[in-house]
């Protein structure tokens, strides 16, 4: 709490006073407390205090320059000294040194009591504070009736302008504008190209108290020589926006930030909180029904498109667009936690991350000009992308490596495994769900975690599915690679990969060779221990495709116990 050196000399008690130095900076001198030193000043005298003396002991011109040099470079408002008794009046040197120093310098008649000033100055401290308080109830309270009345942001940002004549706007996290008051267009043009420049790291740096705040989550930033103030605006421990108010000198900063009671501001960034409180609250409650909508297109089809279509229109869903499927399955999410400084519970953590994606996959989308569909169901990242000009894998490829980009700013070392659909047009989201599904499934047996897989990858691997329950086959493939697969356990010689590598050359004996690494009697070696072993002659191209059958089978079923399936 503060008064200005302009409110001390009004006082009753001071109506004898006379200025002598500084009279023109009495508006912009705050003070705090006040006090009566005599030299020396040592370390008795704190920043905005007035000080009281009768000049004892500075008799002597060049002991009271001293004194007064000692109360300047202490910071305080300025110095009233009593005259009569020590001091008959102020040397020339000591007003000029107050001029030069900016500092109010002030005589006063002996016979006013100091204890009547200090009596005088405390009251209209605690008036002021007192006038302050009920200040503060009325704008709490106004404050207040606006989000009772169903007021919004626009409403909070005006009525700050219309209390401290200064714009403001309110944004997202990200600093993206949701809100402005009127006058604010110079303060938009300089919040947007701070976004843009290095100095912006709102999201990576922690609010640093400044030397007038009070709380840790304000913060003064320099756009274009101007300075803004800047509030951070929390939520169930979160951070949801900021509150940015324009054009503040250093004088307003110390009115706005300096009071020890709760100012205006901090009761509007209350009521912004309570304002995004009840956006998420309804938000969480859309993405809840927009969750179920995806997640019903894509677990079972559609007989009647009535009713989904009126349920769509309700959430603003185009769903009448061509989609294509991508299914994104996250690997190591619990990794990532363990790495993360969060305290919160892994659910909680996971809960805040996975949205945090979907937020990602959204705005890719937008980039593209593609309209998303989205959810997370049974741990995947299910997301219908709208697909122009019938360029499906085109946009699809486009689409996951921007998102990759933006997912690995966002949490570096994450890795996801994806699948994309084949089927792309209207009305086939549980065709291109299970397509993604299955390529995803086969991506991550065949090529492991962080790889992604189209539909169309997967022919052989699903041809290969169809026929691995049938017993009559598995039957052939055990009598044909049984003693092949034997002879490496017990040699650790591995022909399987021999075989594999010769066929992929196909039968080229000297490729196959440089590719192993082998010399070629060795490799001919391997060859007839392999016709020897399966009963087969790679000669016959028959045979050649019944072993390479049986090891295909036997991979896939390989595979599927190691990953448990």
């Amino acid at each position: 709490m503060h008064l200005t050196m302009k409110d001390v000399v009004k006082l009753q008690v001071m109506n004898k006073v006379e200025i002598h130095a500084g009279g023109e900076f009495l508006e912009d001198t705050i003070v705090e407390w006040v006090s009566v030193i005599e030299t020396p000043v040592e370390n008795f005298v704190r920043k905005h205090e007035l000080v009281l003396s009768t000049g004892i002991g500075c008799q002597q011109e060049e002991v009271f320059l001293q004194f007064v040099k000692e109360v300047i470079e202490s910071k305080a408002s300025g110095l009233t000294i009593a005259t009569g008794r020590h001091i008959d009046h102020l040397p020339d040197s000591i007003v000029d040194l107050a001029n030069e120093s900016r500092f109010p310098i002030m005589t006063i008649p002996w016979d006013v009591r100091f204890a009547d000033i200090i009596q005088g100055i405390l009251q209209a401290l605690e008036k002021k504070k007192e006038r302050l308080i009920e200040k503060n109830e009325e704008i709490q309270q106004q404050l207040l009736n606006i989000i009772l009345n169903n007021g919004g942001l626009l409403e909070i940002a005006n009525y700050i302008y219309k209390t401290i004549r200064k714009p403001v706007i309110i944004t997202d996290k990200r600093g993206l504008i949701k809100e402005k008051s009127h006058n604010a267009q110079r303060l938009v043009q300089d919040w947007k190209e701070y976004l843009q420049s290095e100095d912006y790291a709102i999201s990576l740096t922690p609010f640093e108290k400044t030397n007038y705040a009070t709380s840790p989550n304000t913060r003064v930033i320099n756009v274009n020589k101007r300075t803004l103030l800047q509030f951070m605006i929390q939520s169930t421990s979160e951070v949801q926006g900021y509150l940015i108010v324009e054009g503040l000198s250093q004088s307003e900063l110390q009115t706005l930030l300096g009071q020890r009671t709760v100012h205006m501001l901090e009761h509007a960034v209350t009521a912004v909180a309570l304002c995004f409180l009840k956006e998420n609250t309804i938000r969480q409650t859309e993405m809840k029904l927009r969750d179920d909508f995806v997640w019903s297109l894509a677990k079972e089809k559609i007989r009647s498109w009535d009713s989904v279509l009126s349920r769509a229109k309700s959430l603003n869903y185009p769903i009448h667009l061509p989609f294509v499927c991508i299914i994104g399955f996250p690997e190591n999410l619990r990794d990532i936690y363990k790495r993360s400084v969060d305290e919160s519970s892994y659910e909680h953590w996971r809960q805040n991350v996975t949205r945090r994606i979907e937020d990602e996959i959204f705005y890719t989308g937008k980039m593209l000009d593609c309209y998303t569909l989205m959810t997370y169901q049974r741990g995947q990242f299910i997301t219908f992308l709208e697909i122009k000009d019938g360029k499906g894998m085109e946009t699809a490829f486009q689409f996951l490596d921007d998102l990759k980009d933006r997912i690995n700013q966002l949490l570096p070392g994450f890795i996801l495994s994806w699948g994309i659909g084949k089927t792309a047009g209207q009305y086939c989201f549980h065709e291109s769900y299970q397509e993604a599904q299955k390529a995803l499934e086969i991506g991550r047996r065949q090529k492991g975690p962080g790889h992604q897989n189209t539909y169309a990858d997967t022919r052989v691997d699903r041809a290969l599915m169809s026929l691995r329950d049938n017993e009559e086959l598995k039957e052939i493939a055990e009598q044909t690679i049984g003693a092949l697969l034997q002879y490496d356990q017990e040699r650790g010689i591995n022909l399987v990969n021999t075989f594999i590598t010769y066929s992929r050359n196909r039968g080229n004996v000297s490729q196959t060779a440089r590719h192993l690494n082998l010399h070629r009697q060795s490799l001919l070696y391997r060859l007839k221990k392999i016709e020897s072993l399966t009963d087969c002659s790679l000669e016959n191209q028959d045979e050649v495709f019944l072993i390479d059958l049986s090891i295909r089978l036997w991979t896939m079923g390989a595979l599927e116990r190691e990953n448990g399936q």
